[in-house]
């Protein structure tokens, strides 16, 4: 996997980071652009096109990628820009679910439910990981992190509705475990108040 992002980044994120900041592209911008691609694909999942929706899906999280690489190498990182980041990243999370709700709403009652748990699952992992470093503990324990969310999102997309329901419940037993792990690791790493 460390191979693999390492030519990734060598071979593609850099020389379009480095194409980006010739162009003097502000980082905090990439960071919107990204979300306007993440309102798209709410539509053309909602619309049932869950391939074309893989497709922008994989485009939102590499300009994720580009944000904070163009940040470090024109030294404007900020503690905003990795608010809105952040930021940006829950919410294009959650134009993804919500277009798969509004997909399945009407022809696949059940798919509703575990659409709603995925949901539930992502955010408590990003919430253990987040309320942990607010009280000093960096819990990046569990592999359902929002990489691998995002890259069973966009596979799954690729064979359809149907297969997207057993990806979902996937996501959200996943997300589960994760959840539990970070609970536990604070719990285990953690000292009494004073």
């Amino acid at each position: 996997m460390n191979k693999i992002k390492f030519w990734g980044r060598k071979l593609f994120v850099l020389p379009v980071v480095n194409l980006l900041i010739k162009m003097e592209i502000p980082p905090n911008v990439i960071t919107i652009l990204s979300l306007a691609i993440g309102i798209f694909v709410f539509f053309i999942y909602k619309t049932g096109k869950f391939w074309l929706g893989a497709i922008f899906l994989f485009f939102s999280s590499i300009f994720d990628t580009f944000d904070g690489e163009i940040a470090r190498q024109t030294n404007k990182v900020t503690k905003f820009g990795g608010f809105l980041d952040s930021t940006i990243d829950r919410v294009n999370e959650f134009l993804v679910y919500l277009g798969l709700f509004s997909y399945y709403y009407h022809r696949i009652d059940y798919a509703l439910y575990w659409v709603v748990f995925a949901l539930f699952g992502s955010i408590m992992v990003s919430y253990t990981r987040a309320r942990g470093e607010g009280l000093g503990i960096s819990p990046q324990v569990g592999i359902f992190e929002r990489f691998i969310r995002l890259l069973f999102l966009i596979v799954g997309s690729f064979f359809g509705p149907r297969i997207m329901i057993y990806v979902l419940v996937i996501i959200t037993f996943g997300t589960l475990q994760t959840s539990l792990q970070r609970i536990f690791y604070l719990l285990k790493n953690s000292r009494p108040i004073d």
